[in-house]
């Protein structure tokens, strides 16, 4: 019998260091996570498909450049498998919007909402993101 695909792996978290380093009080802030199917590991590789090569015959130095912002990767990555959050924006509404556990936003919408996030929220999310996709995490093997 031929391979039949499941849904994806689907984990759920509670942000309890972002909670209790921001005070907050009643129901706990939690995210769920989804792992990455193919399609996610490869909009995730277009951050890395640009090098930039030079040479100078004068000197003979050859120079190879790869720009990669770190940050902009994670928030990537946290778009890509973020299926669910309960976190307000300041007006009491749902500052992600979700529909059928994925992200009902544009990239352009989730990068906005996220650059609102304080730090500590957005390596705690991040930090949940990787353990659902250990793949991204430089020590992580495909299985």
């Amino acid at each position: 019998m031929p391979l039949k695909l499941t849904a994806p792996v689907n984990q759920d978290f509670i942000l309890k260091r972002s909670d209790e380093a921001l005070g907050t009080e009643g129901d706990p802030t939690r995210v769920s996570i989804r792992q990455a199917a193919q399609g996610e590991y490869e909009r995730r590789q277009q951050m890395f498909s640009e090098w930039v090569r030079s040479y100078d015959p004068e000197t003979g130095q050859d120079q190879v450049v790869q720009r990669l912002n770190v940050e902009k990767l994670k928030r990537l990555e946290a778009y890509l498998s973020i299926s669910e959050c309960n976190i307000e924006a300041e007006n009491g509404k749902p500052l992600f919007r979700f529909k059928g556990g994925k992200l009902s936003m544009t990239e352009l919408e989730f990068d906005k909402a996220w650059a609102k996030l304080p730090l500590v929220i957005a390596t705690e999310i991040h930090e949940k993101v990787l353990e659902v996709n250990p793949t991204w995490d430089a020590g992580g093997e495909v299985l």
